[in-house]
């Protein structure tokens, strides 16, 4: 291992007491290349004061947050028989560039790296084989075991903990010194499992030894005084002393496609393995896996005889068959264990295999679950890594979170008990309401970057009850206006209210407050993302009176006593497989402006980009209104104060006041925003309101008139563009009920239109005397087509295709082509509509190309149902409901235009606010370097922190149990 740069500290490695040498300081770089860890909890007794101490492996969870300054203080009782009363948390964490596992003492304030070797100039660790995959740790303590694929040298090393200590005198350990065995290919993930002992206590030797009862009975624990003369540890260990069965060693074989359990004792005492001996492993069970797909389904058979595009108001997506493709054999990879369920993630096959496993020596495949993604059904979908939660009341659902291969996504799968084994049953999860963000994948978990590792932790912070002093646990927040409220007068009251939002939020559920089950995710960025699965305040978090505009299941009546909850703008704030916000989502004079909304009202200009004031005879934009039931009390955020929506018309000035904003000055335009999911504000953005504005200008793409007077360029994506024509107006209009006889005039003022934007040919160009002088000239192009190009003819597309568009009227089409040699630019207006667009988002809409017919018509996909970016003039001005023809809703919010006599260009402008801001915590922040590689995240049972690794120079990450922060960091 290569010298590093800096010093970490200047105090000693960790020694036994009495019997080691002060160790030189440890460089702050002594980390590289992390990949996985594990934990252990050890302590040094004292039975003899006069001898070296003895060492003396604990359950983990007898290790805590205790710390002390020195690496030598277990804080011994002389009077308790010289027991150390506070036992070290130890990390073994592999580097993966050097062959070797650190070994990290946890409990001392001094963050040391224990060096094994002071004699060296560079950080000794412990060395254990090239290529080191993964690591576990027995659950008290005894070993760890270390699975590594070094070319030709594939295999497991146990690390006794009584060796990986440093002690005086004895010898720095080698390669030699651990028990191992060689494996018939490279070692993958792995996990420790218990074979259950019988009745009388007693354990099999062996999965062969047959049915009880077994041959081995129980082993007492040892007095530590017994081996106070074993001062270089000969002995590597019982695990039998652990308790709770014989331990073995699922290892995952990736090549072989299958796991192989071996039984980790006869690992750490068979002579063949002692002493590096490195035999062949004894496999006492091996597990092929299997790779069952269920029958290909077929794409959705077109009707037989295509459809006239004039009946054709919406286009179904064309959908992929799912995969047919044959797989030989599995290729394991992530491991999750619940109760007595394993999970195995497959690099290879669209499965995740499922191991009933009662004991390790009689596993059981079941029906694999089906990873496959709706937006992509024709992609064959792996996984890597898994995380599984565990059951809790009071429905006891269980969820197995499992990261896509391909592009680090998370699907959700309910691996509950009564979950059906169909193939449904067996399929990630989709969101409810996908049109409410159709930002993200309906069944699957995006966020910034790829996941790279995941864990899947239960937090609790409980709070006492005043009177009595009692911390109940597990207790859900309610809002309930009826409860009785705990407090320290009453000496019975209602459980639930103790977890309520304080009236100034410093306190209570609340979006850093984490009570229950959460999924914490290492992206490839260095982020942490925490994602939520079931906050137990979850029910306390949302808005005091509710609404289906606010993604609740109801509107409360307005007589009904208000929630006792954090007052927060959306009944989503907290969504189960969701990722969690880092603030409140309220507007707050104090804390900033945190709730979707506008930063001042929208204005409207005219072409020249004057204010058109808000008048009788001027359009108006207006907040809709739900089109059933009562109408709640609408408002919107503006800057830091929520400014109400008139519901109803006060009939004190000229105009229809409803789904105004009533201020002092007058009326002012206005909207609402979409608050049932708030996710969906992913950005602040200016946005542009214009009518009959731009679409989209072509200006690079090839574009040139055919000999049928088409438009056409292959490279035009024209429906991708987002054009409508006359035609998928008319179907639209046909399908919404608009009688014949006036959907076709409808239907012409509605369709898009081009305009060319390019520049004629000069006039001394040779083109003009090429040209049929009957159908055109310089003088009469110029006429035309040299003005404004705002005034130049408006070309009405009849039909769109993704590379051609048909144009009338006839006569102007065949001038335009006349005037025009080769390649055009254009703009494509919206006809008799506004059209809405961001600097950010850009114009949404959701048109497709017809998979049968090519034209473009808008999608049939009802999760795609938001994104729009066209508002129908209304010309009638005042109340506008959700439905009408004139109602505009996109992802982000809603409003009508109405009234007035739009021009050309008019625009109205507003720039929204509060756009949601996931909870994360950025490992960069306190880092030297933003080159961070984290590879692996796991729960620290002794202390509920999360420890993550970095593949780079940055080590290991302790995140705090008790709030979002980095506790500490070990390089």
């Amino acid at each position: 291992m290569k010298p590093r740069l800096a010093l970490l500290a200047s105090t000693s490695a960790l020694a036994l007491a009495g019997c080691a040498a002060e160790a030189t300081p440890v460089p702050v770089e002594a980390l590289a290349q992390s990949g996985r860890s594990a934990f252990v909890c050890l302590a040094i007794d004292r039975p003899d004061p006069d001898k070296p101490g003895v060492m003396r492996s604990l359950p983990i969870t007898d290790c805590s947050y205790g710390t002390v300054e020195s690496s030598t203080d277990y804080e011994v009782d002389a009077k308790n028989g010289g027991r150390a009363t506070l036992p070290h948390l130890y990390g073994l964490v592999t580097q993966t560039t050097h062959g070797e596992v650190a070994l990290v003492d946890l409990t001392t304030e001094s963050s040391l790296i224990v060096d094994r070797d002071t004699g060296t100039p560079a950080p000794s660790f412990l060395p254990v084989g090239a290529q080191p995959v993964d690591i576990v740790a027995t659950p008290g303590g005894t070993a760890s075991f270390v699975a590594v694929a070094e070319p030709g040298r594939a295999g497991i090393y146990a690390l006794p903990s009584a060796k990986v200590l440093p002690r005086d005198g004895c010898p720095v350990p080698s390669l030699s010194s651990w028990p191992a065995c060689s494996l018939p290919s490279a070692p993958g993930e792995m996990v420790l499992l218990a074979d259950p002992p019988d009745t009388n206590g007693n354990v099999r030797s062996s999965c062969d030894a047959g049915p009880p009862p077994y041959d081995v009975e129980p082993t007492k624990p040892g007095d530590p005084g017994a081996f106070v003369d074993d001062v270089c540890a000969t002995s590597n260990g019982s695990l039998a002393m652990e308790g709770g069965g014989r331990q073995k060693l699922l290892v995952t074989l990736p090549d072989l496609g299958g796991f192989v359990v071996i039984d980790a004792q006869k690992l750490l005492e068979h002579e063949d393995y002692k002493d590096g001996g490195f035999k062949a492993c004894e496999v006492e069970r091996w597990v092929p896996l299997q790779v069952s797909l269920p029958p290909a389904v077929p794409p959705d058979e077109p009707p037989p005889e295509e459809a006239s595009p004039d009946e054709v108001s919406c286009s179904q997506p064309a959908v992929a068959a799912s995969p047919e493709q044959a797989f030989d054999k599995a290729r394991p990879a992530g491991l999750a264990l619940s109760g007595d369920r394993l999970f195995i993630a497959d690099l290879d096959a669209p499965v995740i295999h499922v191991v009933d496993l009662p004991t390790p020596c009689e596993p059981r495949e079941l029906p694999s679950l089906l990873p496959a993604s709706t937006l992509d059904p024709g992609r064959v979908v792996t996984t890597r890594r898994l995380a599984v939660s565990q059951a809790s009341p009071p429905e006891f659902n269980r969820y197995l979170y499992a990261v896509d291969a391909g592009d680090g996504s998370v699907m959700v799968f309910d691996v509950s008990d009564d979950v059906s084994d169909d193939a449904s049953g067996r399929s990630p999860l989709s969101r409810e309401n996908p049109d409410w963000n159709p930002f993200q994948p309906p069944d699957r978990i995006r966020l910034p970057a790829p996941v790279r590792d995941l864990a899947i932790v239960q937090r609790e912070v409980p709070r006492s009850l005043p009177a009595t002093g009692v911390v109940p646990r597990g207790i859900r927040c309610s809002p309930l206006p009826e409860l009785r409220t705990c407090d320290s007068s009453v000496t019975s009251c209602d459980l639930e209210t103790l977890y309520r939002t304080s009236t100034d939020r410093d306190s209570g559920a609340g979006p850093l407050k984490l009570r229950g089950t959460f999924a914490y995710m290492a992206l490839t960025n260095g982020q942490v993302a925490i994602v939520d699965i079931d906050d137990l305040d979850a029910a306390c978090r949302g808005p005091e009176r509710q609404s289906v505009r606010a993604g609740c299941d109801a509107d409360a009546s307005p007589s009904s006593p208000l929630l006792e909850t954090s007052g927060e703008a959306s009944c989503n704030v907290v969504l189960p497989h969701a990722v969690r916000s880092e603030t409140y989502i309220v507007a707050s004079d104090g804390s900033g402006q945190l709730e979707p909304g506008v930063q001042g009202l929208p204005i409207l200009y005219d072409r020249s980009g004057a204010v058109v004031p808000l008048s009788g005879e001027s359009p108006k934009m207006r907040a809709t209104f739900p089109s059933e039931g009562a109408a709640p009390d609408l408002a919107l955020a503006v800057g830091v104060q929520r400014e109400a929506i008139a519901s109803s018309d006060s009939a004190e000035s000229e105009l229809d006041e409803q789904g105004l904003v009533l201020r002092s000055g007058g009326p002012q335009h206005a909207l609402t925003m979409n608050l049932e999911d708030p996710r969906v504000h992913i950005a602040n953005e200016t946005w542009n309101v214009t009518y009959e504005g731009v679409l989209t200008s072509i200006t690079r793409a090839s574009v040139a008139f055919d000999e049928n007077l088409h438009l056409r360029g292959t490279d035009a994506r024209f429906c991708r563009r987002g054009v409508q024509s006359l035609t998928s107006v008319k179907a639209q209009l046909k399908a919404a009920g608009v009688p014949e006889d006036e959907d076709g005039t409808r239907a012409g003022q509605l369709a898009d239109f081009a305009q060319i934007t390019s520049e004629l040919p000069d006039e001394d160009a040779t083109y003009w005397k090429s040209v049929d002088s009957a159908v055109c000239s310089f003088d009469t192009c110029n006429a035309k087509y040299g003005s404004v190009i705002t005034s130049r003819p408006a070309l009405r597309i009849v039909e769109a295709y993704e590379d051609h568009l048909e144009l009338e009227p006839r006569n102007e089409v065949e001038f335009a082509a006349c005037c025009f040699a080769g390649s055009v630019q254009l703009g494509i207006r919206a006809g008799g509509q506004w059209v809405v667009r961001s600097n950010g988002a850009g114009f949404l809409h959701h048109v497709i190309a017809d998979p049968a017919g090519g034209y473009c018509r808008n999608s049939c996909d009802t999760r795609l149902s938001r994104f729009n970016g066209r508002v129908v003039h209304t010309p009638r001005d005042g109340r506008v409901t959700d439905g009408d023809v004139g109602a505009f809703i996109n992802p982000m919010f809603r409003f009508a235009v109405t009234g007035g006599v739009p021009e050309q260009d008019m625009q109205f402008r507003f720039t929204t606010q509060g756009a949601f801001t996931p909870l994360a915590l950025d490992l960069a922040d306190i880092s030297d370097t933003p080159e961070l590689q984290p590879q692996s995240i796991q729960l620290v049972p002794a202390t509920g922190q999360l420890a993550v690794t970095d593949g780079s120079v940055q080590g290991l990450f302790l995140l705090s149990s008790r709030d979002v922060a980095v506790a500490r960091r070990y390089r």
